[in-house]
């Protein structure tokens, strides 16, 4: 028969506080939300119809809205389905045009009251989160105007993200949290995108890679 081996109870601690340590990362990994909805063309979604002050159409897989006039917003509806809670994210690119302008998300679009949430960053460095919608002279700012170095400045991608669970609503750019507002006037509706003009015309952005998932 063959003496055991003795093994120092130092030893043994430490394997087991290692085997610990592993079972607790792998349980800690989150689970990867489920995704609903995306789209990388853009060829049956996002209502195309343009006017002398805004163009929209796709091309080479991405959405674009070119807003011509100053002083002037757009915005259009890329889901049939409408959401409540949920995570959108998608990548935005100012193309052309004065990098004073707005563009972004817009979510929880409802049909009847023509009304939504936005939120918007602008191609000089700035972020914002809004109510509006065709029934608004003017935006209503739920977090006004604040630069922030998350987001990349003029002819750069940047990646989008809102986080919506009943009325908490949080706000990423590029994968850093920027915000949260609560607001419970909007329960629910479709998703799209908006872009806006300030002093001059011929600001043109592209969307791409939108994808909706389960919060």
């Amino acid at each position: 028969m063959k003496t055991p081996k003795l093994i120092p109870f130092s030893l043994l601690l430490l394997a087991t506080m290692l085997a610990c340590s592993t079972i607790t990362n792998l349980a800690a990994q989150p689970t990867p939300s489920r995704v609903i909805f995306e789209d990388s063309e853009f060829t049956n979604s996002c209502n195309t119809e343009s006017t002398t002050d805004v163009e929209r159409f796709a091309e080479n897989g991405q959405f674009i809205m070119n807003v011509v006039t100053p002083s002037y917003v757009g915005w259009t509806e890329c889901t049939d389905t409408e959401y409540a809670d949920f995570i959108v994210e998608v990548d935005a690119t100012q193309m052309n045009g004065p990098s004073n302008n707005a563009y972004g998300l817009i979510f929880r679009y409802g049909l009847e009251s023509d009304e939504f949430y936005s939120f918007l960053i602008s191609g000089d460095g700035y972020y914002a989160f809004t109510v509006d919608g065709s029934t608004h002279t003017d935006p209503e700012f739920l977090a006004d105007w604040v630069e922030s170095s998350a987001i990349n400045k003029g002819a750069q991608t940047n990646r989008r993200k809102v986080v919506a669970v009943g009325s908490s609503m949080k706000y990423y750019v590029n994968d850093q949290l920027l915000g949260e507002v609560q607001d419970s006037r909007f329960t629910t509706g479709t998703l799209g995108f908006f872009a806006g003009s300030v002093e001059e015309g011929g600001v043109q952005i592209a969307f791409d890679n939108l994808r909706v998932s389960e919060p």
